[in-house]
């Protein structure tokens, strides 16, 4: 299963890795702004290559 989907993170993994609250980041998941599964309730898991595309996005973003 870590083969086809990657490494998977929890959103307080995430939360941590950005340096940014819980908060913050379930506010970005529900809208959207990282791409993620949700499993139930708020049980959700974030790809690691979502994660990258989330953070490279957020990078080009800010040199404009």
């Amino acid at each position: 299963m870590k083969t086809f989907l990657g490494r998977l993170y929890s959103a307080d993994e995430v939360a941590k890795m950005l340096n940014i609250e819980k908060v913050t980041c379930y506010k970005w998941l529900n809208e959207g702004r990282i791409k993620a599964m949700k499993l139930s309730g708020s049980l959700w898991r974030i790809r690691e290559a979502d994660l990258r595309a989330f953070v490279e996005h957020s990078i080009n973003e800010g040199r404009r």
